[in-house]
């Protein structure tokens, strides 16, 4: 009896050293699998470093439960942990999901505590999909088998010294790494401890939900522009570049480093002083077409906006005047397309012809895409089936970092050629003449939602017609559809804006304000902290100004009053 007793007791003392080493194996698998499905050496370092952060993180809840459970007399000790243990397991599970989203976070990384119920069950469904719940599947199954299988004493005994050597050196380099953790996990916990450790007090209050407003209060509706009349082209294309910037697209498609700005020069212009409303694409593109501000993160609850998307639009204003409206996306599946009941027809990668036969990219369920020159036979062949269309071609290319490491092409080198080969296919069934061609992205750097500049957009129209030159006037996504309409029909420009709104993107709450002199100041609602400001504009007034804009804009779209 005591003999088993004895017995019992050395097994339970390896456990966790066999649960420690299966979830180091388990997780480096799942971190070389995830190398080798994205063949780039430059991810090699990241997630050989992000796992040994995972090590680290079991070695310090292994560390704490055995220090928490060292009090306890030897029989309740070891009944205890085998308690603990299985809890242990299922509290490191998730970090089985990260290794094939190292990459995305790399280029966005977000705290992965603000996240909501609504945003995580968007990760799931609409981001990741089903499929790629099998990396925890396996682990479960690893580490319970793990929990199940009997410990090896003596093989144990042999490698004490090597794996406790092994041990050390890996959570010595997790530790000398922590400053520049690639591990979201990691990362987070440092942003949280750093918020609690240097609290200091909010500078402007928090937001909160939208007050609740009796049904008689007026609301005010959309401004649309009409199209109406004598218009100067039948077929006009709006190409929306993925997460462009200003900066970056005035330093790379300059006149002389670009072939389709080279030849297009002398009937395009360009506005440099054009602001995205949001850093998320679907409410960037819901204020293109609407020319309402969304007042949210896009991928919070979208139940929050989506009644918007029934404003009056330029979708509908094309319909009136007769034009065959198209959506157009090269991604298997794309959820969240503005004003989706308005348009004519909607197509994605699976009506495009051939488009086996191009690039295509797998690695979510929401990155599963096609390269964008498979749309654009399709889109050339749509003049000779409708007398007018309107085009809106949100492009996919740059959504993800594993574009350019399967094709090595950089971003704005492909939209160049894209660009300059949609001219062609224009020019070449004498459609070009009676086109026009409205470029522009959808917001700029995700990850740099307190600077301005990531919010700074371009704008270009290109079109037999159009006068050459640059507007300097601040607009945003708010005038697009006006501006659209002024070339169309001849009629003014819309007025410039005296300031614009900024909302940043889902993965991290900042919103502020820049006006004409260039002035700014940006908020992170998290902290109330004040996270970039120039020309002593009162933080206060800008708070109060954005939660008007809350309550206005659920008076007139918030669901429980439709």
């Amino acid at each position: 009896m005591h003999h088993r007793h004895l017995k019992r007791e050395r097994c339970n003392r390896y456990r966790p050293a066999l649960l420690f080493t299966t979830f180091s194996i388990v997780q480096l698998a799942l971190h070389l699998l995830a190398l080798v499905d994205s063949p780039d050496l430059r991810l090699l370092m990241p997630h050989l470093v992000a796992w040994t952060h995972d090590l680290l993180l079991l070695s310090i809840v292994l560390i704490c439960c055995r220090l928490a459970l060292s009090g306890l007399p030897s029989k309740l000790r070891s009944r205890t942990e085998l308690v603990t243990l299985p809890i242990i397991a299922i509290t490191i599970l998730p970090l089985s999901l990260y290794p094939q989203m190292l990459r995305e976070y790399l280029s966005f990384p977000i705290n992965i505590f603000s996240a909501t119920p609504a945003s995580t069950s968007a990760l799931l469904t609409s981001y990741l999909g089903l499929s790629r719940l099998f990396p925890l599947i396996a682990a479960s199954a690893s580490l319970l088998l793990a929990m199940l299988m009997p410990p090896l004493p003596i093989w144990h005994e042999r490698l004490k010294r090597p794996l406790s050597a092994l041990w050390t050196i890996i959570i010595a380099t997790g530790l000398l790494t922590l400053s520049r953790s690639p591990h979201p996990v990691v990362n987070s916990l440092k942003e949280e401890l750093s918020s609690a450790l240097w609290h200091e007090r909010r500078e402007v209050p928090e937001l909160h939900p939208a007050t609740q407003w009796p049904d008689s209060a007026p609301l005010s509706s959309s401004s649309v522009s009409s199209l109406n009349g004598t218009l100067r082209a039948g077929h006009v294309y709006l190409i929306v570049l993925e997460g462009v910037s200003s900066d970056q697209f005035e330093k790379t498609l300059s006149a002389k480093r670009s072939v389709f700005l080279g030849r297009i020069a002398k009937h395009a212009r360009y506005f440099d002083r054009y602001y995205t409303t949001n850093l998320d694409s679907y409410t960037s593109l819901i204020a293109m077409l609407t020319s309402e501000q969304v007042p949210y993160r896009a991928y919070t609850d979208t139940g929050l906006y989506e009644n918007v998307n029934r404003a009056p639009n330029l979708v509908r204003s094309f319909n009136a005047a007769g034009f065959h409206t198209l959506f157009i996306s090269t991604y298997d599946d794309q959820p969240f397309i503005p004003v989706r009941h308005e348009w004519s027809s909607i197509m994605h990668r699976q009506d495009l012809p051939a488009w086996k036969t191009w690039v295509s990219v797998e690695s979510s369920r929401m990155e599963s895409a096609t390269e964008d020159r498979a749309a654009l036979s399709t889109i050339a062949a749509l003049p000779r089936q409708h007398d007018r269309t309107f085009i809106l071609h949100e492009l996919a290319y740059g959504h993800t970092t594993e574009w350019r490491a399967k094709t090595g092409i950089p971003q704005l080198a492909y939209y160049d050629t894209y660009l300059n080969e949609l001219l062609e296919l224009l020019m070449g069934q004498a459609t070009w003449q009676k086109s026009l061609l409205v470029i522009v992205s959808d917001h700029g750097d995700r990850a740099s939602a307190e600077s301005t500049g990531s919010y700074r957009v371009p704008l270009l129209i290109v079109g037999p017609g159009v006068e050459p030159g640059r507007d300097h006037a601040l607009r945003s996504h708010l005038d697009l559809q006006h501006i659209i309409a002024s070339v169309m029909t001849s009629r003014n420009i819309p007025q410039p804006r005296e300031d614009a709104i900024l909302v940043g993107s889902t993965g991290r709450w900042i919103y502020g304000l820049i006006d004409a002199g260039g002035n700014h100041l940006m908020v992170d609602d998290h902290s109330g902290k004040v996270l970039a400001s120039r020309g002593g504009i009162n933080p206060l007034v800008v708070q109060d100004r954005f939660q008007k804009i809350i309550n206005h804009f659920s008076r007139r779209f918030d669901p429980k009053r439709q």
